[in-house]
This record gives C-alpha cells, structure tokens and sequence, in this order.
C-alpha cells in the first residue's frame, strides 16, 4: 500500500484547482450546482481538484461530526447569504446529494483526482456572525479572543482575528482530527489537503511576534502524525491509497515558526504532496519556488506553487500575467500549479494553458515584479507572507535602485515561427514632475530615458512611463533592471517605484 500511495502522489497534476464553498449559494435547483464552477475545469489541464466544502468547523457537506451552514444558527441571525446556502443544502439533501458527493462524482466521470481540502483556521467567523459555528460558541475556550476584539484592535493587530482556534488545546486537535477522519470514512475522496495558508496563526507566541516552540510544533506532528496513521487505515479497508496534501509558506524557516515542521512531516514519510505559498506577490517569487522545490525534491515529494486570483486582482489580473507568472513556475522547478479563488463562471483559456510550458511557449505575457506591503495586510495574511526582493524602491535622486524580474523563458527562442517577439518596459514612479528624468540598465545595458505615458505636470504626481526593449536583453531567470531618477527640482520627498512589468507580444 505505501508502494501503490508513492505511485499515486507521483502522478501528473499539471494544475490543481483550489475550490471553496461560495458554489453553494450559486443555484437555483441542485442539478445546477456543478454548472456554477465544476464544469469550467473539465476537459482542461486541471487534473486533480482540492475542493474546501467549509470554513474548519463549518460546512456544506452532509456532516455528523460537525455541523453544516445554517443548521445552528443563533437567534437575531438572518443574512440573506447564509439562509441561501442553508435552502441549498437542504435541497441537495432532500435529492440525495450533498456538496463533496457531487464533487467525488464529477471527478470521477471526467477522469479528475480529488482532494478534499480543510481550512486549518479560517477566520472569517471573526465578523461574520453566520459563520460561527454552535461548536465555537459553545468553547470560548478555545479560541484566542472574544468577540469584541473584533471592534477594539486594527487589522494589522492579530488580536482583531479573535474566532482562530489554539491549536495547543488538545480538543481542539481532537476535533480536526475527527473531521478529517469522517470524510475519510464516509467519501470516496482520493486524498485531504491540510490547508494550513487559511490562516497561518496556531500558537499564543505568533500573535506577538515570537515563533512557535518546540513543543507546540510537537504537538502539531501528533496531529499530522495521527491523520496519517488514520488515512493508512482507510487506506488497508478500500484497498487504495489515500494521499495527503499540505500548504505552507514560502519558506520552511518560516512555516517552522508558525508551528509547521515540515521538515519532519517529510522526513516520517506523513505528507505526500506539498503545495507552498499563499499566492501573495506570486508574480516573482520564483526564488522563493526554486529553493522550496529543491527542498521538497530531495525528499521525493512533488511541489506545487500557489497563485491566488484574489491578489493577482491587484494589479496583475490580466490572462498575460498569469501566463508570466505560470512560466516562472515551471521554470522554477515545480510539477505543477496551484490555483486559489480563481472561479471563472465560463469557461477560461488559463486552465488550458498554464498546466504545461508548451503551451504557454509564444503566447503573449507579462512579467513582473510585485509591489507588496506587508505592513498594510492583516495580520492574519502577514504571518504566512515570505516576499524578499519585491518593490516597492525607493528612488533618490542621483542614485540608482535594482529590481530583480524573473522571466520563466527565452522569449526570443520561443516566438512562435514566422512571428516576432515585441517587448517593453512598464513603470510607474511616484513624485515625478516636470523635468524629471527616470533612465534604466537592463543586464548591465543601458537602455535610456524611459517616456511618460502621460506628459508629466508642475505638481509631483505618480506617473506611468514605458521603455521599448531589445528582446535579446532579456535572459531566461533572473534580469536585473537598474532605475535611476534624474531631476533639476530640490525633491521634497522621494520617489517610489512601485510597479515595473515587462510586456512580451509575438507579431
């Protein structure tokens, strides 16, 4: 069986498509529920779905052991959100179906792997009263604020996010672990992802900045350990293998930190698949992919790097973007891509394209380096953030700042034949006026002034300036780009580069 679970984990997944439980409040009669996003991955690249049916203590499926949405509402309840959910699943049932048997049944007929995916603390019950489940309000005990804390710290404070469970209760790993043991049970399920990215606070000590201890990612290593043991007994009575995915940071110091030992978990052979990264600044991480992939590797596991719509959304929305950041991760190293919120209600080119890089080779892209302050996250994101090398940059007059911009390709090498390959530089500078001058190096060569978008004003502004560029210039891997700002003003404040994109067509 360990033989036939390594054959299982080693299989193609060219993307992996996270799915939560918003489907649920997207019909009408439940023959329409795979309609809403279910169908848009068929016959595409996306082999394996990791479908979240809940919010860790709360869900859609047909639960005994916790509870589904709707089913204790406290009084004074009423969100036309929830009673909607609640309606539909009451109608699922009433058919003879519930959210993770429809999702098993899908990927079933159309030859799709499926995960079934558990948000390790979601915290969105923080401020929605819907979501707080009777089995929360029922052991204040175990989370790590009350309710008004909500109102009384900022977001930047991990206090606000009062509803996160601690993990170092021993209920509180009991309960998790009868939830995953359930499913296991009673779903055909291939496999579970322990998503511990939703959301990265475990332990007392991370809410004030200090790691994890040794001892509290101990008891973190039962937990997984207990699941494993679980899952290879399910296992031994269908007779197949039962795979298990997790999702951490961008770094295995950081995860650590957090309570996560991945290291261990690899080392005793307790997860199978790993996915790393919250999809946060994923336009450049690729660093960041290169040395976990590397990491993971050598202990014979698969990786698979995130990429979140929900911060693609920013800035970067656009289908090139996320081919450009697709590429890096191929690039990089990884066996595949993880996508998150990404729920097109139509079908979608992307799920077609960034599951290999041949087909993503000649297609238009862009490349960037991503703006991200940390700072301004809440604190519930901040903990699973690990983005070095992203701007913004600081320019200073008469001075010179580097940004370092991955491209996942030879973008000459891969024009398509009879076509050309186009590319330029995308800037955008804040605090430039009038006689202002921004040049740039590429790889050591001096490419000159780069020419606002718009002619720049007497009053500093944040402007928009492109650059044509040779394509030769650019190399696969990691292109060093060299800003400087030129002025005759005495600058009251400095600049700030905050956006730079490299755009690649083919004609």
């Amino acid at each position: 069986m360990k033989q036939a679970r390594q054959q299982a984990a080693e299989r193609e997944r060219r993307i992996i498509w996270n799915n939560d439980c918003d489907d649920i409040g997207w019909f009408d009669a439940p023959e329409e529920f795979l309609a809403g996003r279910f169908q848009q991955v068929a016959d595409t690249q996306v082999d394996t779905i990791f479908d979240c049916t809940g919010v860790t203590t709360l869900f859609t499926h047909q639960t005994h052991v916790a509870e589904m949405f709707g089913q204790f509402l406290p009084a004074g309840v009423t969100s036309p959100r929830v009673v909607k959910w609640s309606d539909n699943i009451r109608a699922l049932g009433k058919a003879g179906h519930d959210t993770l048997e429809l999702g098993v049944k899908f990927c079933r007929q159309n030859d799709i792997e499926y995960f079934w995916s558990l948000r390790m603390n979601d915290i969105h019950d923080a401020w929605m009263d819907e979501e707080f489940s009777r089995w929360k309000r029922e052991h204040p005990e175990y989370m790590f604020g009350k309710r008004p804390d909500y109102d009384e710290y900022p977001s930047a404070d991990f206090r606000k996010w009062w509803s996160a469970l601690d993990y170092e209760i021993p209920e509180v790993r009991d309960y998790i672990f009868r939830i995953f043991e359930e499913v296991c049970q009673r779903y055909d399920v291939d496999g579970i992802e322990l998503d511990w990215m939703r959301h990265p606070k475990f332990f007392r000590p991370t809410t004030d900045g200090n790691p994890a201890t040794p001892a509290q990612a101990e008891m973190m290593n039962d937990l997984v350990r207990r699941i494993r043991a679980m899952t290879e007994r399910v296992a031994e009575q269908r007779g197949r293998p039962l795979l298990i995915a997790t999702r951490v940071t961008l770094s295995v110091e950081q995860s650590l930190g957090l309570g996560l030992d991945l290291e261990s978990w690899l080392e005793e052979d307790l997860v199978d698949i790993v996915t790393v990264g919250g999809g946060y600044a994923c336009m450049s991480m690729a660093p960041q992919v290169r040395e976990m992939a590397q990491f993971i590797h050598s202990y014979s596991a698969p990786v698979y790097a995130c990429i979140s719509a929900s911060e693609m959304q920013r800035e970067h929305g656009t289908v090139e973007a996320w081919r450009g950041a697709a590429m890096n991760v191929w690039r990089a190293g990884a066996d595949g891509i993880y996508t998150f919120n990404l729920f097109p209600r139509t079908p979608d080119e992307r799920f077609s394209q960034m599951g290999s890089p041949e087909t993503l080779k000649g297609r238009d892209k862009l490349y960037g380096v991503d703006s991200i302050d940390v700072p301004n996250y809440a604190s519930y994101q901040q903990a699973g953030i690990f983005a070095p090398d992203r701007l913004p940059l600081t320019l200073v007059a008469g001075g010179t700042v580097t940004a370092k911009l991955p491209v996942g390709e030879d973008i000459v090498a891969n024009a398509p034949e009879g076509k050309s390959t186009d590319t330029g530089l995308r800037l955008r500078v804040s605090t430039l006026a009038q006689g202002d001058e921004v040049s740039v190096r590429i790889n050591g060569e001096a490419m000159g002034a780069a020419t606002p978008v718009e002619a720049l004003t007497v009053e500093p502004a944040s402007a928009w300036l492109e650059l044509d560029l040779d394509p030769h210039l650019v190399q696969p891997g990691e292109n060093l780009v060299e800003v400087q700002l030129s002025t005759p003003r005495a600058v009251a404040e400095s600049a700030v580069l905050d956006r730079l994109d490299l755009i690649v067509r083919y004609h």
